[in-house]
């Protein structure tokens, strides 16, 4: 596997509109504010995270997300610009620690940590055979 620590303390920021797909609609009264979910952010900052680590990964590798940690602190509406930041806080063997940021403008909206850890394309394949 390659040398992961050498992609520490590396940070990027991205811009990201969320769209319908992503929309909150667990109180039927209240969905027509076509507010953000929480789920829908997190999978945003997910992507955000592993399509920065997958820059750095040999082709046989994959990062896959094994702890997710995000508090959601003010509402945002469909179609609103956020700015998803995330840096590079640990890299211990194979895992890897974000440290993310979500910004509206200069309001914080979310903040939190993600830990991907990276595992061969062989090794997913092999354990979901296994299951079947």
């Amino acid at each position: 596997m390659e040398e992961l620590s050498r992609i520490l303390g590396l940070s990027k920021s991205v811009e990201v509109i969320p769209d319908e797909s992503m929309v909150w609609d667990e109180d039927e009264e209240l969905s027509h504010l076509h507010l953000l979910s929480t789920s829908g952010l997190i999978k945003e900052i997910n992507l955000v995270t592993g399509e920065f680590l997958n820059q750095f990964l040999e082709e046989e590798n994959v990062s896959v997300v094994n702890y997710n940690e995000i508090i959601h602190l003010k509402p945002v509406v469909i179609g609103e610009r956020l700015i998803v930041g995330i840096r590079v806080t640990e890299v211990v063997n194979n895992i890897v620690t974000f440290k993310v940021i979500v910004m509206r403008e200069t309001e914080k909206i979310a903040e939190g940590t993600v830990k991907r850890v990276v595992v061969s394309k062989n090794y997913l394949r092999r354990k979901a055979l296994e299951q079947i």
